[in-house]
């Protein structure tokens, strides 16, 4: 367990020459809207190294280490351990091996679980052990600190195990674009102005209220980040929807909002309804044109009957090839709009799938 800065950088030394790390991390995340580091994992050949951040103040070393071009770091579903990393360090893993996703790549299945990918690689059954633990205590139980360390422990074996598997079968090269893709995907999801795209229900509003729901989710964005609460604690999405297509809301009628509390009205109102105000002042842009796909229904399933083969034929998940958000992103790209093949087409997927289903939009068009 490793509690001083001192004692950070003489790891973090090691690490680096030993150029391949796994890296876990433990946090809390109930009340904030940005993640409470509890606890950083690192494993490499030597053994497990426990962080703990509530004594460390200087994470220089660490933010050198995740940077250096000559270090690997590996994960497993590394998407909030990376918000954990950027919040410790302001950096984030230059080279990140993901092994859920290489996982997937090699045939393992789509979104396997560390747990189920060790026991499919390893044929090693873990517990579930202390998966709801308060990490924030302190001090950390023995069954704690084992969990931990088992959450990295078999980051190295698999990499190695799955490093050969891709080889065989010519597929380290996709695993690398996905990564990168995946990192700009990141990098363009966490701009306030995309948060829209994470309210549901939101495909049935018209072009009007969905420029509303647009403004009012960065807004809603903006000032969760600025509080450090959740989204939902600051408006749930069903009141972005209903503040969205209410006729003409102000201080008055917010009051009606089901869900839409007293306290809310009285800190938030002026602000939600200039928001709302602004929004239809100067009505929709390109993200709010609604596409109506009810007549694309059978080119639709046979994009999807694509990928399936295609799946079957590279005994992939279908998943990984392409999900129902993309292939719709596709066909209104190409048959609506007639524009650019969207990115996550081109690639290591443009040879394997994307030419036959755009085959298949320019027989049905």
């Amino acid at each position: 367990m490793i509690t001083s800065d001192a004692d950070l950088a003489a790891a973090c030394g090691r690490w680096s020459a030993a150029g391949v790390i796994g890296v876990d991390t433990e946090f809390f995340r109930e009340r904030t809207y940005y993640p409470l580091p509890a606890l950083v994992q690192v494993a490499d050949r030597d053994g497990v190294v426990l962080v703990d951040p509530l004594g460390i103040s200087d994470f220089t070393p660490l933010a050198d280490l995740l940077i250096a071009p000559s270090v690997v770091t590996l994960m497993h579903a590394c998407g909030e351990d990376l918000d954990v990393l950027e919040l410790l360090t302001g950096a984030l893993p230059g080279r990140i091996f993901d092994t859920q996703l290489a996982g997937a790549f090699a045939g393992h299945g789509f979104s396997l679980s560390y747990r189920g990918l060790v026991d499919a690689l390893l044929d090693v059954v873990l517990e579930k052990g202390e998966t709801r633990s308060d990490w924030l205590r302190r001090p950390l139980s023995p069954a704690q600190l084992r969990y931990a360390a088992l959450d990295v422990v078999y980051l190295l074996p698999m990499h190695r195990r799955l490093s050969r598997e891709l080889a065989a079968l010519g597929r380290a090269a996709w695993l690398e674009e996905e990564l990168e893709h995946q990192r700009r995907a990141r990098a363009e999801d966490k701009q306030p102005d995309v948060a829209y795209v994470k309210v549901r229900r939101r495909a049935g509003l018209s072009p009007a209220h969905h420029a509303v729901l647009r403004a009012l989710s960065e807004w809603r964005e903006t000032e969760a980040r600025a509080r450090d609460i959740p989204r939902r604690h600051l408006l749930r999405d069903e009141v972005l929807i209903a503040l969205a297509t209410e006729p003409a809301p102000d201080l008055a009628s917010l009051g009606t909002i089901q869900g839409l509390s007293e306290r809310a009205v009285a800190r938030y109102g002026q602000a939600i309804t200039a928001c709302i105000e602004t929004a239809r002042r100067q009505g929709p842009a390109d993200p709010d044109a609604s596409v109506d796909l009810r007549p694309y229904a059978g080119t639709f399933d046979r994009l999807k009957q694509i990928v399936r083969r295609v799946a079957d034929t590279l005994e992939v998940p279908p998943e990984l090839l392409a999900n129902r958000r993309g292939l719709e992103a596709l066909l209104i790209s190409v048959l609506e709009n007639g524009g650019d093949i969207p990115q996550e087409f081109q690639g290591w997927r443009f040879d394997v799938v994307t030419t036959s289903l755009l085959d298949c939009l320019h027989a049905s068009h």
